[in-house]
């Protein structure tokens, strides 16, 4: 199934551009198993063609990525304890086990606010660090520019890696 839809979100990706830039960072900024290490390259590759800017790419899927992790944001502010127990619950359907809930918060408790900074660079707490922040009543402007800041260098770094594999982006699988 995961891989269906990673098909499908390349596909939109190919077919309308931006938007599906977009969309797919922001089903992937709630949606672990949707692997942005392979939609962001692959990004870059049509970027490489000529066929979208590699710099609007990179702003579009920054925002898609600081409005994906809002919403566990603000519930995390607002209503932890339902979100903690809708997920311990629930969230082995989503892919996310109580295990990752407990490591967001563990590496929240240890590094604070610059979690949400680096934590975007880390597979599954880039997903999941935006509920901690919001329990922890991380400032909304602080959340935001840490947020903005470390998807844009995530962003970077996996949009221009296959900007410059270029006709070979699909070996950054071999590597992921």
């Amino acid at each position: 199934m995961i891989q269906t839809v990673i098909n499908w979100l390349v596909n939109i990706i190919s077919v309308i551009g931006y938007p599906g830039v977009f969309l797919a960072v922001l089903i992937e900024s709630f949606f672990a198993p949707i692997p942005s290490e392979l939609i962001l390259p692959f990004s870059g590759f049509v970027a490489s063609q000529g066929e979208m800017n590699i710099f609007v790419v990179i702003i579009v899927a920054t925002l898609g990525a600081y409005l994906g992790s809002l919403p566990f944001y603000l519930v995390g502010k607002w209503g932890e304890k339902a979100v903690t127990n809708f997920l311990n619950k629930y969230g082995k359907y989503l892919f996310i086990e109580e295990s990752d809930i407990e490591f967001s918060f563990k590496l929240f408790d240890k590094y604070g606010n610059g979690l949400v900074l680096f934590g975007r660079l880390i597979p599954i707490a880039r997903t999941l660090i935006s509920f901690p922040a919001g329990v922890a009543k991380m400032p909304f402007f602080v959340f935001s520019v840490f947020t903005l800041l470390g998807s844009m260098l995530w962003n970077i770094l996996l949009v221009y890696t296959g900007f410059l594999l270029s006709d070979n982006w699909e070996v950054v699988g071999v590597w992921v």
